[in-house]
Order: C-alpha cells, then sequence, then structure tokens
C-alpha cells in the first residue's frame, strides 16, 4: 500500500469501495455446510477491531507476474487461490499517521488446505528473493521494491516477507488456518510495525471464529 494524496482518496473511494471497508465483497447465501467451522458470514470478522472506514491507495499491479502474490493487493493472488466462499478488506493507519496498514481477509470451503496455502506463500517467497517487483498503486505511482525475507520469525499459521524500496518499505504478513486466510500489508518510510504481531493477532481471531458459531 502505497501513501494516499487526496485525490487518490477520492479515486480509491470509488474504485475499491468493496473492498477497503468492513463488508462482505461476495454475501451470496451459500450452503452452510459448505464453509465451517468459520462460515462465510464471518468474515468481516476476521479483520482487526483496528479498520476503519477509509479507502487504500492499493497496489493495483505487479510484475514480475510469478512474484505478484507478494506484492499485489487488489484481487490478491494468494487469497484468489483458495477460491473462497466470501472476502473482505480494510485499511487503518498506525497512531501517528506513519504507517499504513491494508488487510484482506477470505473465508473458503471445509476442504480449504491452509498449510498448501501457506506453502505457496513460502514457495514464492524462495523463488522471489531478491527479485525486483514493480508495482502500480490506484493512483498510478510506481514503486520497485526488493523481496527480502523478514527480518523476524513468523509465529504458527504464517509466512511474512519484506518488500524494501529507497523511500517506500512495506512489511507483510500471510495467516492461514481452519478454513480462513489473513494478508496484512504495512507500509511507511520505514516500514511496518511488528507484523509477527499483527499475524499472531489474526491467527487469535481465526482460533476464536472457528470455536465459535456465527
Amino acid at each position: 500500500m502505497a501513501r494516499l494524496a487526496p485525490v487518490a482518496a477520492a479515486t480509491a473511494a470509488l474504485v475499491f469501495a468493496a473492498g477497503c471497508t468492513r463488508q462482505i465483497d461476495d454475501a451470496r447465501p451459500q450452503p452452510a455446510a459448505l464453509a465451517e467451522p468459520i462460515t462465510a458470514l464471518q468474515v468481516a470478522d476476521l479483520l482487526s477491531p483496528a479498520v476503519k472506514r477509509e479507502e487504500g491507495n492499493l497496489f493495483v499491479s505487479a510484475d514480475p507476474t510469478q512474484c505478484a502474490g507478494l506484492a499485489r493487493e487488489v484481487d490478491p493472488p494468494f487469497i484468489a487461490a483458495g477460491r473462497p466462499l466470501a472476502t473482505a478488506g480494510g485499511h487503518w493507519t498506525s497512531d501517528d499517521g506513519l504507517v499504513f496498514v491494508e488487510e484482506m481477509v477470505a473465508v473458503y470451503r471445509s476442504e480449504f488446505d491452509p498449510a498448501a496455502a501457506r506453502r505457496t506463500v513460502t514457495d514464492a517467497l524462495a523463488a522471489c528473493r531478491g527479485t525486483r517487483v514493480s508495482v502500480r498503486t490506484m493512483s498510478g505511482h510506481s514503486y520497485d521494491f526488493d523481496v527480502t525475507p523478514s527480518a523476524g520469525g513468523a509465529p504458527p499459521d504464517s509466512a511474512l516477507w519484506s518488500l524494501r524500496a529507497a523511500d517506500w518499505n512495506c512489511d507483510n504478513a500471510f495467516v492461514a488456518a481452519y478454513n480462513a486466510a489473513v494478508e496484512i500489508t504495512a507500509c511507511g518510510t520505514a516500514g511496518g510495525p511488528d507484523t509477527a504481531a499483527l499475524a499472531e493477532q489474526a491467527r487469535r481471531r481465526i482460533e476464536a471464529l472457528a470455536n465459535t458459531t456465527a
């Protein structure tokens, strides 16, 4: 996610209104047995309580294609790969306004394989490590990032990585457990906050929903 200029904010609000607020992107009724233990109606509950009704300046494209999943936030490849029954997204900023966080979440069918989903991420990270990834934002700005592994260890059920550029840096997390996934991108001039902690919080939200009923 990139810095959001006032004009870009208006554009983003028009283009991605469904994806950056706490609402279900695909709310068509689904048979309850398709998604369990977490149901499609619970998808927005996967988002952090910090999510606000604001719009983010999302990364709409990323090249090369084989590394796009590590950067693209519109139709995020890692989220889409599992063929979700419902998706949602949210945006928030740090208290000091220096870090911009994007969350993308999904609920899948009961047979979803979270370990395989995480392997897709770690395989992409291994293949793209050191690769220059060019991204374009919703406002038309471009960044060239180097893909690097996260400096810290990933909590259970998670994968972490970083995108580094001269003036903008992102720290990312992907969490998959039960039949749900959460992807987090935290960007700023100095990178994001403790993404391992954000990933652990996301894992706990998944765990809590898996042990409750909608």
